[in-house]
């Protein structure tokens, strides 16, 4: 997998196929992840990784609080996802994005 999002609460699967981006449940056991709920994200095309960012707006937005980790492999997703989401949206929504 590209890369792991885990929360505090529920995480949606999706699936976005034309833009080749697979959001699925967890199956395997990283001890990185802190949070009970996590999905797997396996990404073929990077230049959609925008998507990502709407995902975890989306979760936002749908709880009053949200903690939120995300774990990624590469160096050049990590920088572009740094750069895209908002670390703090407000104090209720926390964010921690790290290299796997």
């Amino acid at each position: 997998m590209d890369l792991f999002i885990a929360s505090n609460r529920q995480l949606p699967i999706r699936y976005y196929v034309n833009e080749a981006i697979w959001i699925r449940r967890g199956c395997c056991y990283l001890p990185q992840l802190t949070l009970p709920f996590f999905v797997e994200v396996e990404v073929k095309n990077t230049l959609n990784l925008q998507i990502i960012t709407e995902y975890v707006l989306e979760l936002q937005k749908q709880y009053k609080h949200t903690e939120i980790q995300i774990l990624i492999r590469d160096a050049t997703m990590l920088v572009e996802l740094l750069e895209n989401l908002p670390i703090s949206i407000s104090s209720n929504h926390l964010l921690k994005i790290e290299k796997l």
